[in-house]
């Protein structure tokens, strides 16, 4: 991944990286078996002081997740659904579908978001599991507190504004956020708005090789 040496992470003691929405980690052959984060992170020399935290909520992807990251004893994996704050804690119905097979990157807490990219099918066709859910405030607080998060990227399938309209980043010490825009439709100029509220300048590169992200620096 190229980054301008102004948006090129600084790697410094104790940094952060984490990923909400990690799939299969670069083991997607769909996706040339990249992954913009993965590749982001792996191009840096990790120390044992440093943390990667991976959220994905389908336990199809764990195993897959584990051998990805099998060589970074720093890597936390979290089977958990983020969330806006009106349904953390419960246990809530995850849809994904079995044409995404053999890694499922598109499930999502909404299943009108994988009917989208699968149009052919009904919800009713969809496998349905139920997982467990946390806010995005509530999880950074629990799992980094005010410790400098290096970057956080963000892909919430069919979530995305949702929880990013939902969470106040300026209580967090976050030096680079990346979010997906694809999804974002009508919400997407609010979202750059809060971003912008919470301290944050978007910026002109991102995390994923397909330019599917936003980056955002903290500016204040």
């Amino acid at each position: 991944m190229q980054m301008t040496t102004d948006h090129k992470l600084t790697m410094e003691i104790n940094k952060i990286f984490i990923q909400v929405g990690a799939g299969a980690g670069d083991l997607d052959s769909r996706a040339g078996f990249r992954d913009g984060f993965s590749e982001m992170v792996k191009s840096y020399q990790i120390k044992s002081s440093d943390r990667i935290i991976l959220v994905e909520p389908n336990p199809k992807n764990i195993f897959a997740l584990r051998k990805c990251w099998g060589d970074y004893s720093v890597a936390e994996i979290y089977e958990v659904g983020i969330v806006p704050k009106k349904a953390t804690g419960h246990s809530l119905v995850f849809y994904y579908s079995e044409l995404d097979a053999p890694h499922y990157q598109v499930g999502s807490f909404n299943p009108t978001h994988v009917i989208k990219h699968y149009p052919n099918q009904k919800i009713q066709d969809l496998t349905q599991i139920v997982v467990s859910s946390i806010d995005l405030e509530s999880f950074l607080t629990k799992t980094v507190g005010c410790n400098l998060i290096e970057i956080l990227c963000l892909d919430i399938e069919g979530l995305d504004s949702e929880v990013i309209l939902d969470t106040d980043f300026s209580l967090f010490n976050i030096r680079f956020l990346s979010i997906e825009h694809l999804h974002l439709g009508i919400q997407s100029q609010a979202v750059v708005c809060h971003l912008e509220q919470c301290g944050f300048s978007k910026s002109g590169n991102d995390v994923d090789h397909n330019g599917f992200d936003w980056m955002f620096i903290k500016v204040n």
